[in-house]
């Protein structure tokens, strides 16, 4: 029997690591608030198969939260951490550390978070990357722009999704963005600007081997959809593209290249560039956006769960994947405006099997949404890449016709 430690931060609806996990496991919960057990409707079994569970407000800033989990382990001794969410990766590989416990540690999860060292391993096990330089003094995106040419990205070793990415365009914009950071600038890289199509892989690894995966081409890089919020389609590939197994193949380079860790989920960004496919980033954890939901209605399978099952040994090999269609994709659109007014509460749309708004409905009250960062989110199912893609475009379009004021 293990003592698992959970740290989670999903909503527990997906999130239901207390049917999930062997039943021999004795758990604990450190969980965040606003996913407060007692809102969901197994609350009292949840409560039944925790030995102890802790709620805690603004989760992932609150030092409470690690101090909990320091106080449980020592109290309980605990030998498993369990975690997932992009905000408790490092903490728990901290407090692996800290206890020596089994996982994944701080050194593997640094290399995932630093982008500079994740590309310098990458990059010394022969595997393609993008072109990139780290930054030490002014001059150096103007060195590297003079072979690599302009434009090219700044952006943060340990940024998250585009947060601090700048496009250079020349050397006066160069020399800006050094001036801009007379004492951080070692804290960036610089990385040539490619054009290419947008391409993940997300799965789960287990053993040296990708023993579940899926593929996608995307629509948009998050840096489009910061500098002016576009919709994104991120639909998989269908089954005859020949870069479906090139790129699980590169996936499970990239991942013996790096320090992982036995048992976990992961999501790797691609280029795929006229002059061949190369890695950009790798995360040791779930992909975000509408991913996970994707996953479950095209294979039945669960990334978490899958993860988890194998990273406390509790029977992944009864995850079975079976696919219900050749294709499936999802639609992400923002709220960059504060939209206002009333939506459809359900779709009926052929092919939609997932539908949600941050806006109220027309009738009835507001029903329990995973993000409200997303105006509009959609899973579709379909025949073909293209296929699938055009019921994307046309949720896009019912939507955008059936909101009323109010």
């Amino acid at each position: 029997m293990s003592r698992v430690l959970v740290l989670n931060r999903y909503r527990l609806q997906s999130a239901a690591f207390h049917r999930w996990l062997d039943p021999g496991h004795e758990l604990y919960l450190i969980n965040c608030a606003t996913r407060a057990v007692d809102r969901h409707p197994e609350a009292a079994a949840i409560r039944a198969r925790y030995a102890a569970i802790a709620e805690f407000d603004d989760y992932t800033a609150n030092p409470e939260v690690v101090e909990t989990a320091r106080e449980w382990i020592r109290a309980h001794d605990i030998d498993t951490i369990v975690a997932f969410s992009e905000h408790d990766v490092l903490r728990a590989a901290r407090l692996r550390d800290e206890f020596g416990l089994q996982g994944q540690s701080g050194a593997s999860a640094e290399a995932y978070r630093d982008k500079l060292r994740m590309k310098r391993l990458l990059d010394a096990a022969g595997l393609p990357v993008v072109p990139y330089a780290e930054l030490e003094r002014p001059g150096d995106i103007e060195r590297f722009a003079a072979g690599a040419g302009y434009p090219v990205l700044a952006k943060p070793r340990t940024g998250t999704g585009s947060q601090g990415i700048e496009r250079v365009d020349d050397d006066a914009q160069a020399a800006a963005f050094a001036a801009a950071h007379p004492t951080d600038l070692a804290d960036h890289l610089v990385e040539a600007f490619t054009p290419h199509e947008l391409l993940h892989c997300d799965g789960v690894f287990a053993d040296g081997k990708a023993v579940f995966s899926e593929v996608w081409s995307w629509s948009t890089t998050m840096l489009e959809v910061r500098d002016q919020p576009v919709p994104t389609l991120a639909v998989t590939l269908d089954a005859d593209d020949p870069r479906r197994a090139e790129l699980v193949r590169l996936a499970e380079q990239t991942l013996r290249a790096l320090p992982t860790p036995r048992a976990t989920a992961f999501h790797i960004e691609f280029f795929d560039t006229a002059d061949g496919i190369v890695v950009n980033e790798a995360a040791s954890r779930v992909g975000g956006g509408r991913i996970q939901p994707t996953l479950r209605r095209l294979h039945g399978v669960d990334l978490v769960e899958l993860a988890a099952r194998h990273q406390t040994r509790s029977t992944p090999e009864a995850l079975i994947p079976e696919r219900a269609a050749p294709t499936a994709g999802f639609l992400l659109v923002y709220d960059s405006q504060g939209a206002r007014g009333r939506a459809p509460a359900t779709c009926e749309l052929p092919g939609i099997s997932h539908y949600e708004t941050a806006l109220p409905p027309v009738t009835g009250e507001r029903p329990d949404v995973a993000s409200t960062a997303y105006l509009l989110s959609g899973v579709a199912l379909g025949d073909s890449r293209a296929r699938t893609g055009e019921r994307l475009l046309a949720l896009h379009r019912w939507f955008l016709d059936g909101v009323v004021d109010g």
